[in-house]
């Protein structure tokens, strides 16, 4: 009984960081113009080489670019 709670502990977790990472994929795809759907299926059938390839090609963000981290977007006033 207990190793069975334990497996279904780590498939929910399993499955929740699956579709965690794929929200993700698909949320940065759309910021940069492209289509979600097909960024997702691509890493998905072709993983990890997908993802990958995804993260190495992938286009510059629509919105202009990358900032980066500015110490003044964060500080307290």
């Amino acid at each position: 009984m207990t190793n069975y709670l334990g497996v279904m502990i780590f498939l929910v977790i399993f499955l929740g960081l699956i579709v965690w990472t794929l929200s993700a994929v698909a949320a940065d795809a759309r910021r940069r113009g492209k289509s979600p759907l097909l960024v997702v299926l691509v890493a998905v059938f072709f993983f990890p080489l997908g993802l990958i390839l995804w993260l190495l090609f992938r286009p510059k963000p629509m919105d202009g670019g990358n900032r980066g981290f500015r110490l003044n977007d964060h500080r307290v006033q």
